[in-house]
């Protein structure tokens, strides 16, 4: 034997060499053969196994496992050929397999043959053993038996890897052929037409007359694409016909082949139909499956002569487990908006409605608790808006003449009482411009008494004209100095107007100096959104809470509403003025803060949704013609 990977060589029969019923001139040339050509591992491990036994001198038995696909191993040959396998050789097998090493039971009284078995090890796994029994005789060394078995197992070894290879081959073959498939569908913009242009390929790559493609809908499969036809009948007999076969395929969810093999139990009764009624004399149909569920079949129909194999079959397959989803997911892309929703909803209601998806009803049973609740909740509606505290009465100290600022010992946020100073104007211009009358008032006087002591009527008149004058300048000086005392009207605070660093400054008369605010009566000025104004009315109560003080609120009335409209902020709003009737010592004028205006009672789901539908209702209101 040569050494694996080499290509084992068949030994030299040899004249000596004797099966144990006597010499044979040479080795069984059809044996040979078989092991050459054989590609299952029954034909092969029958052929080997009795070569194997014919050149070891002495073999009485053996038996050939092999793991295949399972971990189990699997008795493949037994020697002689049809007799039943020795336990204890089947025992001694699955010993050299488990411990991946030879195994040798010499001769006792209960054995009295040699028995070794020897593990065949395949790229560093265990992929079977043999094992055989040996009569020794005379002084032959036992351990020559175990020689020649490890060199024998060499040929077990390069099958394995033929068939390996082979199977490997046809793998890559099949993924090749998926893959080209998929480029040539997905290149085409529609799904029929790379239905159309799949089955094209298919059926030129595979021999077939015809290879069909359909999908369902609604639980019936539907003919999306037929080989060579770019336009084929809805209602065409043999549409319906196939159709018929790929639910008869899906409905069975196994694959059929027409005419069925004699250890076949399917129904092909519509494939029988198609065959008939077409021509065809083989038909092949392959359901499609993606993830959890069939979404359609392939049918592959054949002329008489050409029967599908095993190797096709497999092909077919293999495409319609690769190709298959990539059609589908084109498919449902090519969908309209409306169809796709209407299948998405339809798809949530089966998950609802059917089995499991326990969490998702419990969602959606508590969604819908919660809407229905605040459908038919009811709770107190109310307009928010910005507000800003104000007096009730606000007196505005203006400069009273043109003139200087003398003194200013009060400024914005004193608190006075009426009388108190708040600013005096430079009286230094009046004290001189008063001397002056007084001066010539005296000097009138004098002139009138002189006049009428020489009886002079005419001058006397004039000089009493002129004193008449003196005294009203005298007068006027005087209103003036006492006006240039800014004095505040009654008891508040000064809400506006700070001189102190303005000193020696000029005033002209009219100039607002400082505005004063009685500390008992305040009104808030609210902001409020166009939106919104419809429903306030004078008469309604809310409550104010501002900035300063968030730890109190202010309850108030609305008494006004001015019916002009402000810009503020890209937003329209109204000006609507309340009178705060619990106020507090606390409270400024100045202080801004959140007004709450109380309409009434409605639902809380109108009260949430009220701006999203009145959004909608301009919206709609300006696109629709």
């Amino acid at each position: 034997m040569t050494a694996p990977g080499s290509g084992p060589e068949p030994l030299a029969p040899s004249p000596s060499v004797s099966d144990g019923r006597g010499p044979v001139a040479f080795l069984d040339q059809a044996l040979w053969r078989d092991l050459v050509s054989a590609d299952a591992a029954e034909a092969f491990g029958a052929a080997w196994l009795a070569l194997a036994c014919r050149i070891i001198a002495g073999a009485a038995g053996g038996v050939l496992l092999l793991t295949k696909d399972s971990a189990a191993p699997e008795l493949v040959a037994t020697w002689p050929a049809g007799a039943l396998a020795d336990p204890g050789l089947l025992a001694s097998g699955r010993h050299a397999i488990k411990d991946g090493r030879g195994v040798v039971q010499p001769p006792s009284s209960a054995q009295p043959v040699l028995r070794v078995a020897y593990p065949v090890q395949l790229d560093g796994a265990i992929a079977g053993a043999v094992a055989l029994d040996v009569e020794l005789s005379g002084a032959r060394d036992p351990r020559e038996a175990m020689r020649q078995l490890q060199w024998a197992v060499a040929w077990v070894r390069d099958f394995l890897r033929r068939r390996a290879a082979a199977a490997g081959d046809g793998v890559a073959e099949r993924t090749a052929l998926a893959l080209d498939l998929i480029a040539a569908a997905l290149e085409e913009d529609t799904a029929s037409s790379a239905c159309r242009v799949a089955a094209t390929e298919l059926a030129i790559k595979l021999g077939c007359e015809r290879v069909s493609f359909g999908f369902l809908t609604r639980g019936e499969c539907r003919v999306t694409g037929i080989s060579h036809s770019a336009q084929f009948g809805k209602r065409m007999n043999l549409v319906r016909q196939l159709a018929d076969a790929m639910d008869e395929a899906v409905d069975q969810q196994a694959i059929v082949l027409y005419p069925p093999t004699a250890d076949e139990h399917l129904l092909v009764r519509a494939h029988a139909a198609l065959a008939a009624g077409h021509g065809s004399a083989f038909i092949l149909t392959v359901p499609m499956f993606v993830k959890d569920r069939f979404v359609g079949a392939v049918t592959f129909e054949r002329a008489s002569g050409q029967p599908f194999d095993q190797q096709t079959i497999d092909i077919a397959d293999a495409v319609a487990s690769i190709l298959g989803p990539a059609l589908h997911d084109k498919r449902l892309n090519d969908r309209s908006i409306f169809i796709k929703c209407g299948d998405a909803l339809a798809a949530q209601a089966r998950h609802l409605l059917g089995p499991g998806y326990y969490g998702r009803k419990l969602a959606v049973i508590a969604a819908a608790a919660v809407v229905l609740f605040f459908y038919f909740a009811i709770g107190p509606y109310r307009i928010s808006a910005d507000g800003q505290v104000e007096g009730e009465i606000r007196r505005s100290i203006v400069a009273p003449f043109d003139g200087f600022v003398g003194e200013a010992p009060a400024r914005a946020g004193d608190l006075v009482r009426r009388g108190d100073l708040l600013a005096a104007l430079d009286d230094r211009d009046l004290v001189l411009e008063r001397l002056r009358w007084v001066t010539e008032r005296q000097q009138h006087t004098y002139q009138y008494d002189q006049a009428l002591s020489k009886q002079e009527r005419a001058d006397a008149l004039k000089f009493q004209s002129l004193l008449g004058q003196a005294d009203a300048q005298i007068r006027l000086v005087d209103e003036q100095l006492a006006r240039s005392r800014l004095l505040a009207p009654f008891d508040g605070l000064v809400a506006s107007g700070d001189l102190t660093k303005s000193i020696g400054a000029a005033v002209r008369r009219g100039d607002v100096l400082f505005e004063v605010a009685p500390l008992s009566n305040y009104l808030v000025e609210l902001h409020v959104n166009e939106s919104q104004i419809a429903d306030v009315a004078i008469g309604q109560h809310g409550d104010l809470i501002v900035s300063a003080l968030p730890d109190q609120v202010f309850p108030f009335v609305v008494n006004r509403i001015t019916p002009v409209a402000t810009a503020k902020e890209g937003s329209t709003f109204f000006a609507v003025e309340g009178r705060i009737t619990t106020a507090s010592e606390r409270l400024r004028p100045g202080m801004e803060g959140v007004g709450k205006i109380d309409v009434d009672d409605r639902r809380l789901i109108w009260i949430w949704s009220r701006s999203v539908l009145h959004w909608l209702q301009i919206a709609s209101w300006k696109w629709i013609p």
